[in-house]
């Protein structure tokens, strides 16, 4: 499969980026923006991948289109695109927005959706079906250094990703124990949510588009003890993100919550990942969690998530049509 890659998102960080940074690395893709302008160079686009921009009329003459993500920002070229190109739906927080031009011309794209949950809600709501593939995971090479971090979070730092139960967490964490934030932040979220919770005390920063994941280059994920994502998404939830995926393939266990979790069958609480959110207090259960470390049972949820990210390192999208 050798598809040309359309990022037509503004966001540089976030699941989008890094779907379509591993897809290209995984596949040998090229990864296309629309431009004012078509440029002759690349640019980079991280995670070791570069992409080149180009007029809008350039673009649709070329074959195999899979636009990897849409924002508000481009619907009005999505009608220039032939008719059954492919687009990926990541969830149905895309589907929204007044005058969202995506919703009307769904029947003109061949549509992708990368977890379950999110082709029910297409099928359900826009009686729109979709083929369904997971997100493809590019094994790159790990470092050799030790990660100094036991606990950590490597969402972005938003509404949906609940970040104040993290910061709950870390006032019952023994202090080699507290989980460090990691990410891109929405201002407006910190600021109402997280002013008075000593956010900037465990938030490091954003890391670096590198695969492995680092900070002051120093590699983030290896040797850690755990991973909490606190993500919550109505409409979506049950499957992978690649928070999820890096965690696992850096052995780190995973603590999600619950109202993520049930959305699908895709993860068992002290099966393949721990699960939170039983009580109103999410903080300390996070924390009960971390600070019973690495036992029997920990070891039980390493083994048993690697088979989760078997499922992403098979070529499925090679399953996929490259006829436009």
């Amino acid at each position: 499969m050798t598809f040309n890659l359309i990022y037509m998102a503004k966001p540089v960080y976030g699941g989008w980026v890094t779907f379509t940074a591993h897809l290209s690395l995984k596949y040998n893709c090229d990864i296309y923006k629309v431009g004012k302008r078509t440029e002759p160079n690349k640019r980079k686009f991280g995670y070791g991948v570069n992409y080149q921009n180009l007029r809008i009329d350039d673009l649709i003459e070329k074959d195999k289109l899979l636009i990897t993500a849409v924002d508000k920002h481009y619907w009005k070229y999505l009608h220039l695109f032939p008719k059954g190109t492919k687009l990926v739906i990541h969830d149905p927080t895309e589907l929204k927005g007044k005058n969202n031009s995506l919703v009307g011309l769904l029947n003109n794209f061949e549509i992708i959706t990368i977890r379950e949950s999110v082709q029910s809600f297409l099928r359900e709501k826009y009686n729109k079906d979709s083929i369904f593939l997971r997100h493809p995971f590019h094994t790159y090479e790990k470092s050799n250094e030790k990660s100094e971090y036991y606990s950590t979070c490597i969402s972005r730092i938003d509404f949906d990703k609940n970040i104040h139960h993290i910061l709950d967490a870390n006032k019952y964490l023994d202090e080699e124990r507290k989980i460090s934030i990691f990410g891109a932040e929405n201002r407006l979220y910190v600021f109402h949510k997280l002013k008075d919770m000593d956010f900037e005390k465990y938030w490091k920063g954003k890391y670096p588009k590198t695969l492995p994941l680092r900070y002051e280059d120093k590699d983030i994920l290896n040797n850690c003890a755990f991973v909490v994502d606190m993500s919550i998404i109505v409409g979506d939830g049950g499957g992978t993100q690649y928070t999820f995926l890096e965690a696992i393939y850096h052995d780190c266990a995973l603590i999600l919550h619950k109202d993520w979790v049930e959305k699908g069958n895709t993860f068992k609480d002290k099966y393949n990942c721990y699960v939170v959110g039983h009580t109103d207090n999410v903080g300390k259960e996070i924390s009960e969690i971390i600070q019973r470390g690495v036992n029997d049972e920990y070891r039980v949820i390493i083994k048993n998530a690697q088979q989760l990210l078997k499922k992403h390192t098979t070529n499925d999208w090679n399953s996929l049509s490259v006829k436009n």
